[in-house]
């Protein structure tokens, strides 16, 4: 490799760099702060074909039509906010409030009993390998009662955590319902004025966002539906067969609560199986471990696939790229990233094809 090259390597690889870097910060710190009004934008963006629509049907004022859908949407999600909000609080009450007395009253006469269990196991062992043992129980106890005392602060830590975003969050939801609304009053102003101010590259790149995301977004929905479904069925038909009264209900409330990225099935199903099996139902305990395990893994396989195969990627590149964006951005890494690596691969395709075109 000659001199020459080896300065154009250095230089592709320091301007590939400066744009990882530049996209990097972009998604880290800026992303965040823009997001109630992308938020907004999107919203206005799905409403507007239903919009059009009953214009066309009805004859009654475009803007008119974009406010009504508009609030009929918030009043949906609104909705099914405030109910999902409402059953966590209740939750959370319950379980904190409980926590002390099961603690006392189940879990510590539990740890005891195997305790007693295991010093009468040792009771003839030497007096050397006896000691180290029963040191290693006191140890574990005393970790224990340390967990206990500090689960206290862990919870007080929790709600201060959640109050204190309350606020950023409570401004955030604000900013996205106005802008919403001003995007549905001005939204060919709002385009025209964008569209207007680019030049020809960035013309073509926001045509094909544009054309990309019409398709994409409503298969990612339509994706996330299936796997819903999916572990709907799984958790009915494990429910059934283990024999809980009323398990449809119990299963479409655990599979909504799984579209949620941070909690998932085990945010309901761990906690259930643990506390079954310490109250001394150890068959009820065991089964729900098992179904909770089933439906894990059968989500963690279908999950890249579905979304990988409706976005054009590879499983395995879906996966990875689903746990680098949570890692470094979060809940908006976990869909953003398969999209934007969907989305580069689009455009290198459509690169292709217009470099055909021209060659024709």
């Amino acid at each position: 490799m000659d001199i020459t090259k080896k300065k154009e390597f250095i230089i592709n690889i320091l301007y590939y760099g400066i744009i990882l870097a530049a996209i990097f910060v972009a998604f880290k710190y800026l992303l965040p702060i823009l997001v109630p009004f992308i938020i907004a934008f999107i919203i206005a963006w799905l409403i507007r074909k239903p919009t059009m629509m009953l214009h066309r049907r009805t004859n009654i004022n475009e803007n008119l039509l974009g406010m009504i859908v508009l609030i009929l949407f918030y009043l949906v999600i609104g909705t099914l906010i405030v109910l999902a909000a409402l059953g966590l609080i209740s939750f959370a009450n319950d379980f904190f409030r409980g926590l002390p007395a099961f603690i006392q009253n189940d879990i510590r006469p539990f740890l005891d009993g195997i305790s007693l269990s295991v010093t009468d196991m040792i009771a003839n062992l030497p007096e050397e390998i006896r000691s180290g043992i029963l040191a290693i129980i006191n140890s574990l106890d005393s970790a224990f009662d340390d967990v206990v005392s500090s689960l206290s602060s862990i919870a007080i830590s929790f709600a201060t955590g959640v109050v204190t975003a309350v606020p950023a969050t409570f401004v955030s939801i604000v900013l996205c319902i106005i802008s919403s609304f001003f995007f549905v009053v001005d939204y060919d102003k709002v385009t025209s004025f964008a569209y207007k101010h680019m030049n020809a590259k960035m013309k073509d790149f926001m045509d094909s966002l544009t054309s990309f995301m019409k398709n994409k977004v409503v298969v990612i929905i339509k994706s996330y539906a299936m796997i819903m479904c999916i572990t709907f069925v799984e958790l009915s038909l494990g429910f059934f067969i283990i024999g809980l009264d009323g398990f449809i209900w119990i299963a479409l409330s655990i599979a909504i609560f799984d579209i949620l990225p941070v909690f998932g099935t085990g945010g309901i199903m761990i906690p259930w199986a643990l506390i079954t099996l310490l109250n001394g139902n150890i068959t009820l305990g065991i089964e729900l471990a098992i179904i909770y395990v089933i439906v894990t893994v059968i989500r963690n396989i279908i999950e890249p696939k579905i979304v990988g195969g409706n976005l054009g990627l590879h499983p395995v590149l879906t996966l990875a790229s689903m746990l680098v964006g949570v890692h470094f951005f979060g809940v908006i890494g976990l869909f953003g990233f398969p999209l934007m690596i969907s989305f580069v691969m689009y455009l290198k395709k459509e690169e292709k094809i217009n470099l055909k075109a021209l060659r024709r």
